[in-house]
């Protein structure tokens, strides 16, 4: 196929989550650029974070460091499994804005403060640890404002960039639809050949790029097929459940994973589980769970699976008793609890060729 003639990549009619897809060969712009061109609308595409670091370089070679600045974006849903650890040792050496997204759909009791702290903390020995720290939403304009300011505040090169369904091109839209620059898209943007990165002016001293999304090779979205992932991206608040469980009891996510809680005494513990509304969570005996995701597997999500399983087990002993944990799961979000006997935790993934990120941590709620 030939090229995209407004960003100059190949043109493919493969997977439309990808740089240069086209419905039809013939077409003249990819999807992408199509997008912008006739509805002033940027949508999210992904390539690895190799091919990323190829392309940065590629377009930055012949920028001085102070003329370059990242806006970093990250998922507070899935703050572990939305960072790109090679992308931020690649940038390092430049000014770094971490915009930590949709904390809308947080708990309202959640206080900005205590966010902020924890991202300052998640940071602290990161190779960006000395980064700046906005918190955002696309969908209040209070937050992007502030997001605008800060942008507006130099006249360097601003590239957004982030794993894909972080919100990275809502984002870019909000600050246009903001600074009321939504009719002058078209004809102020500018394509860099051969290169899927888009510039786009939000005014004759701004320049913002726009970036494919970093592909997220640990998330449990890697598991379904891509019309099911209404069950792994947030869009809506997110659903709290409690529950009070007796040793040996399961927790299902839908047909997706599970999660085994194991401990001796016949105490009762409680576990708050914070995940995206779509996902139904369901109590069982551990020692039917196995049984009851064969049966419904394919009636809860399907998606095409052998039944190989990864297990991650977490152990909590004697010294951990009083204290407070929160384990996530990228993609279906987290769980947290007071440990208050020695007990295990075991996170059952259908997988064998998918490695999910889970992840031990402080509690974010």
């Amino acid at each position: 196929m030939s090229k995209c003639i407004g960003c100059g990549i190949l043109k493919q009619n493969k997977d439309q989550n990808k740089p240069g897809y086209v419905i039809k060969p013939e077409n003249e712009y990819c999807l992408r650029c199509f997008k912008i061109k006739n509805y002033n609308e940027l949508i999210n595409q992904e390539i690895n974070a190799e091919q990323f670091i190829l392309k940065l370089k590629t377009l930055i070679q012949n920028d001085k460091p102070k003329d370059i600045e990242f806006f970093y974006i990250i998922d507070i849903f899935d703050l572990e499994g939305s960072r790109v650890k090679e992308i931020e040792e690649a940038i390092k050496r430049y000014p770094v804005t971490i915009v930590v997204n949709k904390i809308d759909l947080l708990p309202k009791a959640v206080k900005l403060a205590k966010i902020r702290r924890y991202i300052t903390d998640l940071f602290a020995k990161s190779a960006i640890y000395d980064a700046n720290i906005i918190l955002n939403t696309s969908f209040k304009n209070n937050f992007t404002n502030s997001l605008l300011n800060k942008i507006k505040k130099t006249k360097t090169k601003k590239y957004f960039i982030g794993s894909s369904n972080v919100g990275k091109s809502s984002i870019i839209n909000s600050l246009l639809r903001t600074n009321n620059l939504i009719p002058q898209i078209v004809e102020s943007k500018y394509f860099n050949t051969t290169l899927d990165f888009i510039q786009i002016k939000l005014s004759s001293d701004d320049i913002i790029f726009d970036t494919p999304g970093i592909a997220r090779s640990n998330s449990a979205a890697n598991l379904l097929d891509k019309e099911d992932w209404k069950y792994i991206y947030f869009n809506k608040e997110v659903a709290q459940n409690t529950f009070q469980l007796k040793p040996f009891n399961s927790i299902f996510y839908a047909g997706i994973a599970w999660v085994d809680f194991e401990w001796e005494s016949d105490e009762i513990n409680s576990f708050h589980f914070f995940n995206n509304k779509e996902i139904k969570l369901h109590r069982t005996n551990t020692k039917n769970a196995f049984d009851y995701y064969t049966r419904n597997k394919e009636n809860i999500v399907p998606y095409n699976l052998d039944n190989n399983f990864v297990k991650r087990e977490f152990i909590f002993n004697e010294k951990d008793i009083n204290k407070e944990f929160e384990i996530s799961i990228s993609g279906l979000g987290w769980f947290n609890f007071k440990v208050k006997n020695p007990m295990k935790v075991t996170i059952n993934i259908p997988t064998s060729n998918v490695e999910v990120e889970t992840t031990l941590r402080k509690p974010l709620v």
